[in-house]
């Protein structure tokens, strides 16, 4: 399933990377969740030729990433009665033409959460599997400190001011991004993935009427849902045999007005979600990733 969310050409190119797959017009069903965009661009993927295997959901709101994706996951689950369940994001396309087969042969081995390769054309970076923050507390109040100076921040300050700033507090975190890159040429089990694409399998689909935790809005869903699927025992792996490509952050680009806005904007998700994930590990132990 697709979540769309403002960004018509990106949810569009993502339909047809997954319908020119091999075998995908007979296995395949995409479904496209439109999470309250209100610009005209569900209308206008509304308007694409029919096809029988595409089908379209509208939110009359916008649930964020989390509910927004549990609605489609629900409906393939559900309606659609799937077995193999694939969340992506709008801005994503799949290279290879076999990989449907090539996810047939690592559901065949049991896998719960499936993983690829996420690669983000304009960086060169691989994204997946995930290096999750060592202390969630501090990175908290990291988040916290950021969103106060870029608030209190005059828009009037300069370009090159902002820019420096902005390099200096970012919370990407160069360093886990860099591990995430060097991890990915080889497979990993019970790690934590990249929430651009997650695809569900097995006893997960079986069991659970929701794939994330819907209390988050945006960000840190992957951390919760690791942290879950590590509890009960589900089976996860990435693996580097499965690609697609990443334009990371199309809608948010769309959606923000400008650059500063678009930080305290993220600033605010990234410390709710947070909020949870310390409440969550604080309940029930932490686990980490075993590479």
């Amino acid at each position: 399933m697709v979540l769309h969310y403002l960004a018509y050409e990106e949810t569009r190119h993502c339909i047809d990377s997954i319908l020119s797959l091999t075998k995908a017009s007979d296995e395949v069903d995409v479904i496209v969740v439109d999470n309250h965009s209100g610009n005209g661009s569900y209308e206008r993927l509304k308007a694409m030729p029919e096809h029988p295997h595409v089908h379209f959901i509208h939110n009359d709101s916008n649930l964020g990433f989390a509910n927004g994706m549990n609605v489609g996951y629900r409906y393939a689950r559900d309606v659609l009665r799937s077995d193999v369940i694939a969340l992506m994001n709008n801005d994503l396309t799949i290279p290879q033409k076999d990989f449907l087969q090539r996810l047939e042969a690592i559901v065949d081995r049991g896998f719960d959460v499936i993983g690829p390769d996420i690669i983000e054309p304009a960086t060169n970076l691989h994204t997946n599997p995930q290096v999750p923050e060592a202390d969630y507390t501090k990175a908290y109040l990291r988040y916290a400190a950021i969103r106060t100076f870029f608030t209190i921040m005059p828009k009037s300050v300069g370009p090159k001011l902002f820019a420096k700033f902005k390099r200096s507090t970012n919370t990407s975190t160069d360093g886990r991004t860099v591990e995430s890159n060097e991890r990915s040429r080889h497979e990993h089990t019970n790690v934590q993935l990249h929430g651009a694409c997650l695809i569900f399998a097995s006893r997960f689909v079986r069991e659970e009427s929701q794939c994330l935790d819907g209390r988050t809005f945006l960000y840190h869903e992957e951390d919760l849902l690791f942290q879950y699927c590590m509890r009960k025992r589900y089976k996860i792996i990435y693996t580097p045999s499965l690609t697609v490509c990443h334009e990371s952050g199309a809608s948010t680009d769309v959606a923000a007005s400008d650059e500063r806005s678009k930080k305290i904007t993220n600033l605010k998700y990234h410390m709710q979600s947070m909020r949870y994930v310390i409440r969550e590990t604080k309940k029930y132990g932490r686990y980490y990733p075993k590479y």
